[in-house]
């Protein structure tokens, strides 16, 4: 059984050497110590549970969890060996569909209509963003995973596996949660046909913005512009938005499950981490740094993450 002492002692073990390892000064220490933390609770509240349908559901998201840490061990490597840690971005949409489809086949054959639909719908964002950061992705070392390696000298060798690699590994895994109840649900609800209604808005929004993007970047006459139109003159974060509508609409699917109401935390995380935690903040700081007054232009005029209310711009 996945859920046992020695699965409980191995993940107290990890967090000891994690916590041990943080170099002293590391820029967003609290992150670690949370992310460490959270695997050995959540693996002790699994075992004190009583045996039933939430209990064999965590379970299948914790072996689900083994099988994206599998994953993101090979990016390490691979990472490694080319010294591009941003082979973890292509890596990063495969995690959760090694979750989906590990829940899936110990569920097998007993998956409900409700799991093949969010089956289905990770592994369409998860294919379409894998090819796509590959082709960005597989040059030179983009940022921050430069910077890091620049600012982490000799131990960025190891200390890599745990800014870049376990961080986020921990945190896909919570965000899958609304994956491991959808493809557990016992039978079908109408709340998910909302859930696809929202992953195809924000698929669409993810997918429409992340194509203006490339095709603006390929055209030498924008370097150094700022996209202001389409999809990004909509919101300055399109595709992190189209990413936390995807999530949401997974919990949709979860809501089929008895218990899948608990699921929310991995939509919540998803939109606070994507609009106001990490990925957002960090695109807007280095935006402000390169872009300067003409950024300062673009935000007065478009919102950043939720498209509303529309910033009003002075008349001149």
């Amino acid at each position: 059984m996945i859920a046992n002492g020695w699965t409980l002692s191995a993940a107290a073990a990890l967090t000891a050497i994690w916590l041990t390892l943080v170099p002293r000064g590391t820029r967003g220490a609290n992150w670690h110590y949370i992310h460490a933390l959270l695997p050995p609770l959540a693996i002790a509240l699994i075992l004190l549970l009583p045996l039933g349908i939430l209990r064999d559901t965590l379970t299948h998201w914790l072996a689900g969890g083994l099988a994206a840490l599998a994953v993101i061990a090979a990016a390490w490597l691979l990472g490694t060996l080319l010294r591009n840690h941003g082979m973890m971005d292509v890596a990063y949409p495969i995690a959760p569909m090694a979750i989906a489809w590990t829940v899936a086949a110990r569920m097998a054959p007993d998956v409900s209509a409700t799991g093949w639909t969010a089956l289905g719908l990770v592994s369409l964002w998860g294919v379409r963003l894998s090819i796509q950061t590959l082709r960005d992705n597989h040059g030179s070392e983009r940022e921050p995973y430069a910077t890091w390696r620049a600012r982490g000298g000799r131990r960025w060798l190891w200390w890599s596996a745990f800014q870049v690699h376990l961080l986020q590994f921990v945190t896909i895994w919570i965000w899958s949660l609304p994956l491991a109840f959808a493809v557990t649900a016992p039978g079908n609800s109408l709340a998910i046909v909302a859930g696809v209604a929202i992953w195809l808005a924000g698929f669409a929004l993810q997918a429409s913005a992340d194509m203006q993007l490339a095709r603006f970047r390929r055209d030498p006459a924008r370097r150094g512009r700022i996209l202001d139109s389409g999809a990004w003159g909509f919101v300055r974060q399109p595709n992190y938005l189209g990413e936390a509508l995807m999530w949401w609409g997974y919990f949709g699917c979860a809501l089929a499950h008895p218990w899948g109401a608990l699921a929310i935390a991995g939509p919540l995380y998803v939109t606070w981490f994507m609009g106001f935690g990490s990925a957002g903040p960090f695109k807007e700081r280095h935006m402000a740094r390169t872009r300067g007054a003409a950024w300062d232009a673009y935000c007065a005029r478009v919102p950043r993450f939720f498209p509303w209310p529309r910033p009003q711009v002075q008349e001149s």
